[in-house]
């Protein structure tokens, strides 16, 4: 992906983290010895490796995406490593949840709330009225299938994605 921050007219090229639709399995004993496993409510995961550049200032970033393990740990975790051009010890380092807080550690010793996401005003995208769009744009192409899981008709949406 490429975002352009106009303030400062830079160019920003990124890379994306796998996304995952999650279930967790959770044990219910039904009797004596009777063991079921039920499924609970389902998440989006993200994981993997991405990066952001920006070829104007030499500004870099790793960021990690990692996954909730099977037994135990958190869901949504992420850290990052940020560097300044042409160095390749990171001045900040960063890690929390990626919906949440995340927290900054720099190399002088500053710790700090990098972000706190669930703080942050939601922002309304500004698209082209369906009627307006080609019929391979995004939002043209996939209406039935967003409008189906809008209103939980899974096997709707799944035909419509077909």
């Amino acid at each position: 992906g490429c975002v352009t921050c106009l303030d400062h007219d830079e160019h920003y090229i990124l890379t994306f983290p796998n996304g995952y639709g999650r279930q967790s399995l959770s044990l219910v004993h039904f009797c004596v010895s009777n063991c079921r496993s039920i499924l609970t409510v389902p998440w989006i995961e993200l994981g993997g490796e991405c990066s952001i550049n920006c070829s104007k200032t030499g500004y870099n970033a790793s960021i990690v995406f990692h996954t909730k393990p099977f037994y135990g740990g958190k869901k949504h975790r992420i850290t990052a490593e940020i560097f300044s051009p042409n160095d390749k010890k990171p001045f900040c380092s960063i890690e929390g949840e990626w919906n949440g807080v995340m927290y900054a550690k720099y190399s002088t010793g500053e710790n700090a709330v990098f972000i706190d996401t669930k703080k942050m005003p939601t922002i309304k995208k500004k698209v082209r009225k369906l009627e307006d769009q080609d019929d391979f744009e995004s939002r043209c192409l996939w209406k039935d299938v967003t409008y189906n899981l809008k209103i939980r008709d899974i096997d709707a949406a799944t035909a419509a994605k077909h």
